[in-house]
């Protein structure tokens, strides 16, 4: 008998209709879900000061951001840019920009799927 695998916790960037619909510079809140064979568990919603300023990052506000993701595998956003990619990266959360503008509960449970596929082989 198989043990039951642990949720997984992840963000989304969301403005709360239901889509993956922010660039991650522009979210001031994440939505925080834990993913289950079952499906996605909403949690809590996580306010931040969005950190992009018309073409360069308050860097203060963007490690802000990575505190309040700390817990998280992973971040849907519908655009990142290549440098909070890497800074995502380094606290060890995955940018996931393969859903812009998808329906959150659907994607996260694609995404989901395949990340278990690729790690039970």
């Amino acid at each position: 008998m198989t043990e039951p695998l642990p949720p997984l916790r992840v963000a989304v960037a969301s403005k709360g209709e239901g889509q993956i619909d922010i660039h991650f510079g522009h979210a001031d809140r994440f939505d925080v879900y834990d993913l289950e064979p079952g499906g996605p568990r909403f949690l809590e919603h996580r306010e931040v000061e969005h950190y992009c300023q018309g073409g360069y990052g308050d860097e203060d506000k963007r490690e802000v951001i990575l505190r309040a993701l700390a817990d998280c595998a992973a971040c849907f956003i519908a655009r990142v840019g290549e440098g909070p990619r890497e800074k995502l990266a380094g606290a060890g959360i995955q940018a996931v920009d393969a859903y812009p503008y998808g329906a959150v509960e659907a994607s996260l449970m694609d995404w989901y799927r395949k990340r278990l596929g690729t790690e039970h082989r």
